[in-house]
């Protein structure tokens, strides 16, 4: 349930410039799950991550804003998304895990636009039926203190300062909420493990373990055309998305 923080060498004014240049006329409603814009051309992410719909639209920007792309090419080892990841005010995610994200693959997140009214919440559960109480998240003082008492020993509350580079163990259920009323914009990367990622962030040990990592499969030439056809049902799933949020 730990959080780990690091320093980052990019100024985080310079990110946040960017990431105002980067939204400014962007539909949040055409990227995945209505709250992403990912930020490379599909051919900057490893083979595994390129058509996923997470990563939907690869709009191919990365090149025009030099404080991200820094922040992607010190990252020594090859990525399966690099997205900004809007929060609306008054919202939070469901329960959930990120596991499938695949295997020797680790997560990591910059806040980029947030406040003190924004938190993470990690717990000990491997899947979301375990939380126990109201299965909805608690964005509210009261429902929180309903949470709280409910999984006394099993959550912890992090606040995640905007600059700082964080991981934690996403394999395990989490949320994230946004209780204020301005929008929470983050910079969220999945990275492949390999030898200097375990160097340089060795507690990931603790979610890929100690052994040989496995690597992500790299599709061949036929299943990576079928990827690349598929995208094209992505616009129907935002489309059936948006149907759904609006009943």
């Amino acid at each position: 349930m730990d959080v780990h923080r690091y320093d980052l060498e990019v100024e985080l004014h310079a990110l946040v410039r960017e990431t105002r240049r980067a939204v400014e006329g962007w539909d949040w409603s055409r990227g995945a799950y209505g709250h992403a814009l990912s930020l490379p051309a599909q051919r900057q992410l490893h083979p595994t991550g390129r058509y996923r719909y997470e990563n939907y639209p690869c709009v191919g920007v990365l090149g025009q804003l030099p404080a991200f792309q820094e922040v992607f090419d010190t990252l020594e080892c090859e990525k399966t998304s690099f997205r900004l990841l809007r929060r609306e005010p008054g919202s939070a995610y469901s329960w959930h895990t990120d596991r499938g994200k695949g295997q020797g693959i680790v997560r990591f997140q910059i806040p980029l636009i947030s406040d003190d009214s924004s938190y993470l919440l990690t717990t000990d559960y491997w899947q979301a039926d375990e939380v126990r109480g109201s299965p909805s998240v608690p964005v509210n003082g009261e429902d929180f203190d309903q949470f709280a008492r409910a999984n006394a020993g099993h959550y912890r509350r992090h606040q995640l300062e905007p600059g700082r580079l964080h991981y934690f163990d996403t394999s395990r259920v989490h949320t994230l909420v946004n209780a204020g009323s301005r929008e929470r914009i983050t910079l969220a990367f999945d990275l492949v493990v390999n030898d200097w990622l375990l160097a340089r962030f060795p507690e990931v040990r603790a979610e890929v373990g100690d052994g040989p990592v496995k690597q992500p499969p790299r599709r061949g030439v036929l299943r990576s055309g079928l990827s690349a056809a598929l995208t094209g049902l992505y616009p129907m799933r935002n489309f059936a998305r948006r149907q759904l949020r609006s009943h």
